[in-house]
């Protein structure tokens, strides 16, 4: 047997009040004078109902809705990707905003469906949008907050963080610890393909800028046997101590461990970064330097963006964080300078 659904009705009966003041308090309108008691009383008593209101209803009321979308494209979402959307989540709920993710690539060429069923304050993309989905958006009026990660012809990243600084960030600091000689190397990641070749196409570009010359990459197998055969076959053709620059901690990792079963002093013959900071790098051995991303300072802008375009006070949503968008947090793996007699 069903039942039908609470209304506002339903809880000014409950509470004493008119249906009118109960609009009031749900929808927190401050302009109109109602007590706290009864503000308290109201709120109570709706959370006891389990009353929960039209996000439709509210759009239609306040001339837009309360849902940021964040169209993520068919990416591995997980470290760095992960954090920085549980940041931009929490800080627009300070607007009484709420986040909702839209992973995959189902919903491209279709936009228009998923926005007649979400009353959306805006939308957050990450790569550029299909004309047609643009169109809808367009059509719908609602505005679009672009927090592009990658590079895209003619459509540059719009984020602090660049595929291209953390790469930058790897190459200079190998540099400064005294190896001549630089490689890449990423595992294979098909969800994060976007991203091991931004990162292998920059670093071949920036070697060049630094003019390093013979610097290799290769994209490898994630297995230990593949990281190995690489890594033994570069340094087994070096005269000279080689860096290698990692796409990730967890690859920087794969890297030490093949320089163990082949005897391969770490950082002396053989330098290694690698590339997000994520807490296994402090704990391997040995200790792994790596890049920093500055994601606090990253999610605010980005909130900040929000905020601005939806008419809420930035005030929760900005920073004075001046810190640079990626460092580098060097340990053993690198420290080459600090063990090569003056």
């Amino acid at each position: 047997m069903s039942t039908a659904p609470l209304t506002v009705s339903d809880v000014a009966r409950e509470a004493g009040v008119s249906r009118a003041t109960v609009s009031y308090v749900l929808n927190d309108r401050r302009d109109v004078r109602v007590s706290e008691p009864t503000r308290k009383r109201v709120m109570e008593t709706a959370r006891r109902l389990g009353y929960v209101g039209s996000p439709a209803a509210r759009a239609l009321r306040s001339g837009r809705g309360d849902v940021v979308l964040l169209l993520v494209p068919d990416w591995e979402v997980s470290g760095q990707l992960e954090l920085l959307l549980e940041e931009i989540g929490r800080l627009v709920a300070d607007h009484g905003l709420v986040c909702l993710r839209y992973e995959g690539e189902h919903w491209r060429g279709s936009l228009h469906k998923l926005l007649s069923r979400i009353s959306c304050a805006c939308v957050v993309t990450f790569d550029p949008l299909q004309p047609v989905d643009a169109q809808a958006l367009q059509s719908a009026g609602i505005a679009e907050v672009s927090a592009r990660l990658l590079d895209y012809p003619g459509m540059p990243h719009t984020t602090a963080i660049g595929q291209d600084t953390i790469v930058a960030a790897q190459i200079d600091h190998l540099l400064a610890q005294g190896y001549t000689r630089l490689a890449y190397l990423a595992t294979e990641e098909p969800r994060g393909q976007s991203f091991t070749e931004a990162r292998m196409t920059a670093f071949h570009r920036i070697c060049e800028e630094r003019g390093i010359t013979d610097a290799h990459s290769a994209l490898v197998p994630s297995d230990l046997e593949a990281i190995s055969a690489t890594v033994n076959e570069w340094t087994t053709h070096s005269a000279e101590p080689l860096g290698i620059a990692a796409w990730n901690d967890l690859a920087a990792l794969g890297i030490t461990s093949a320089a163990a079963a082949h005897n391969i002093p770490i950082p002396q013959r053989l330098g290694v970064i690698g590339g997000d900071n994520s807490p296994i790098a402090a704990l391997a051995r040995p200790a792994l330097s790596s890049v920093q991303f500055n994601l606090p300072s990253e999610a605010n802008q980005i909130a900040a963006q929000i905020a601005d375009i939806t008419g809420h006070d930035q005030a929760s949503a900005t920073s004075n964080d001046t810190a640079q968008a990626v460092s580098v947090v060097a340990r053993t793996s690198t420290a080459r300078a600090s063990t090569t007699p003056s």
